[in-house]
């Protein structure tokens, strides 16, 4: 019993130690998660304000530096010279003010204005206001005694005549004898302030004396952005550059001090957007001795990483719960998985069974439906075949028994010639005529006949211009129809090719037969068949002006039984019997067709070589 009671003992201190071990790790993690999570927010929340202050600076640049020359062009001008010389005289003084007030319109600053070298302005480009900076003695401002000591000076006040705040940019005017006076420009930063307003950001531009000129906030304007000694806030109110109610004692920023690699900064006030903790990010400007300051509230960031430490927190709870039971019931579920895994893998190969004999049994079909369409067509084919066997046949005959009474007319009418000479020009003319006829009929038979003839090749050199001619006296009767017109382009001289002509001539019928098909009710129904030599090659290319091709029956046009006929006006089987034929003699038939415009084909057949031998033998 007492054995029982300290195993149960040890086994409750064990899971003591393991649930404190849990719970240190989860707080860890969160408190891990919290700092990683607070240090990228505020790097990035730094990132964020680096960008804005360096595109706030880029913006208060381009304002300032619009108006950097103006200094320069007073100081250069004759009207401000001669007013300095005799500043009493009013023909000179006029002659300034008008001179002020014109360059002041073009350029769009605050105000122009010019100072004797007692700091009395003795013209400006307001001299007609209420409030002309003319007769002012501004000799305590800081610009002009940096003018007058280094030549160029800037500074940001509140104007004591005007009342209106600005940056003053001045320039010391020399003369032969030591300074004139100082031109002096000032640009009214109103627009600026408005844009950083519109934008939604706590920004503030504090001057050398950390007093803010400007800001988004306009109660924060003109106030120390931390709090000053008396030494310094007694020095900046002898320079009454902050307007006659002088510098606001409250500071922006009760309290601004460093941590996490930036500075924080505590802000009290009634509005809850500018009171509690900041991040203070700021970007030097040394050239005005500015520093533009940019706040961003803490709160988001510490609630984004207080939230971050409780996604942390409840995953490693979580991921230590999931790690208790995979432990606990490592067994079951390995038991489970490798059931599941057996399970899978049979369902998977009575699936794939499935699979291959479904695949097998959509590809017989497709078998049987391709050799039913093969077959109906090659019955229709063989049909057909046999029509157009038999009727060769017929033509040979035709042809046959034509020949010879035309021969013997041939013979007849050239002994009327040799009869007629002598009795008059008028029926030579008439017997010549009738025997061209003759020799056209003669030609005619002829190509019928070898046409018809079945031909076994040996070795045969064809002349290919001698065959376009054939072919093309071959389908006269389209041409005198009125179905086509064929323009040939042809050279004088033989173009030799490895081919048994018979085949050639066939091909070249039937691709002008289709052209003849293709240009069908078209206006003018023009054939241009070009042949040429290329290369090594002898190129026949056949161009109409038909309905074109559809693109989609281009790539199968040559396959048997492909047709863009109507249903009863071909097979489908020319241009696959041609490709045939003229593939067996090494060469290949090209198409180009454009929907609507024509159609292009053209047969590619190698030149014979000089040693072929020019014969065939009949079958």
């Amino acid at each position: 019993m007492a054995s029982r009671f300290g195993f149960r003992d040890l086994l409750n201190r064990r899971q003591l130690i393991l649930a404190f071990v849990a719970l240190a790790a989860i707080m860890l993690t969160g408190w891990a998660a919290f700092e990683i999570a607070l240090a990228g927010a505020i790097a990035n929340a730094g990132q964020q304000s680096d960008r804005r202050l360096a595109l706030f600076d880029r913006t208060l640049e381009a304002i300032i530096e619009r108006f950097h020359y103006l200094p320069s062009s007073i100081a250069l001008a004759e009207e401000a010279r001669s007013v300095l010389e005799d500043p009493a005289d009013p023909d000179r003084r006029e002659a300034a003010n008008g001179f002020l007030s014109k360059l002041n319109e073009t350029a769009g600053a605050g105000e122009l204005f010019i100072m004797d070298p007692d700091g009395a302005v003795v013209a400006a480009s307001n001299w007609w206001a209420y409030d002309s900076f003319v007769g002012e003695n501004l000799s305590y401002r800081p610009y002009f005694e940096e003018a007058i000591v280094d030549g160029d000076a800037k500074f940001y006040a509140v104007g004591s005549v005007t009342g209106v705040a600005g940056y003053f940019l001045a320039r010391r005017i020399d003369g032969p004898d030591g300074p004139l006076g100082v031109a002096v420009t000032k640009i009214n930063l109103g627009e600026i302030e408005a844009n950083w307003w519109r934008s939604g950001e706590l920004i503030v531009i504090v001057d050398v004396n950390n007093v803010t000129i400007l800001s988004t906030r306009p109660d924060w304007r003109y106030r120390p952005l931390a709090t000053l000694d008396p030494g310094a806030a007694s020095r900046i109110a002898d320079q009454r550059r902050y307007g006659q109610a002088g510098m606001i004692a409250a500071p922006v920023a009760t309290a601004v001090w460093p941590s996490r690699g930036t500075q924080f900064a505590l802000l009290t006030g009634e509005d809850s957007e500018t009171s509690g903790y900041f991040i203070l990010d700021e970007l030097r400007l040394p050239t005005h001795q500015w520093r533009i300051v940019a706040f961003t509230p803490t709160g988001p960031l510490f609630r984004a990483a207080w939230t971050a430490a409780a996604a942390a927190a409840l995953a490693a709870a979580a991921s230590l719960l999931i790690v208790l039971l995979l432990v606990q019931r490592r067994r079951i579920v390995a038991q489970r998985l490798a059931e599941h895994d057996r399970l899978e893998l049979r369902v998977a190969e009575r699936t794939e069974d499935l699979h291959i004999a479904n695949e097998a049994l959509r590809e017989e079909i497709a078998d049987r439906i391709r050799a039913e369409k093969a077959e109906r067509a090659a019955q229709h084919g063989l049909v057909q075949a046999a029509k157009l066997a038999s009727l060769g046949q017929a033509l040979a005959g035709v042809a046959h028994e034509v020949s010879q009474p035309i021969a013997a007319l041939r013979m007849q009418t050239a002994s009327a010639k040799l009869l007629a000479r002598g009795k008059g020009p008028e029926l030579l003319d008439l017997l010549g005529a009738m025997e061209g006829v003759l020799g056209r009929l003669t030609a005619l038979t002829g190509h019928l006949k070898t046409f018809a003839r079945r031909e076994t090749e040996i070795s045969i050199r064809s002349d290919v211009v001698h065959i376009v001619h054939n072919a093309v006296e071959l389908a006269g009767h389209l041409t005198e129809a009125g179905q086509i017109v064929i323009a040939l382009d042809a050279p004088d001289a033989p173009l030799l090719v490895i081919g048994n002509p018979v085949h050639i001539e066939q091909v070249l019928i039937n691709l002008i037969s289709n052209a003849a098909d293709a240009m069908e009710g078209v206006d003018h129904p023009l054939l241009t068949i070009a042949v040429a030599q290329r290369e090594q090659s002898v190129v026949l290319s056949l161009s109409d002006v038909g309905t074109g091709i559809d693109p989609a029956v281009v790539e199968t046009l040559f396959d048997p039984f492909v047709t863009t006929k109507q249903p009863g006006k071909g097979l489908g089987l020319g241009l696959s019997i041609s490709w045939g034929l003229i593939r067996d003699m090494g060469g290949r038939i090209l198409v180009e067709s454009t929907p609507g415009a024509g159609t292009t084909f053209t047969v590619v057949l190698p030149l014979a070589p000089s040693e072929t031998r020019l014969e065939f033998e009949p079958a």
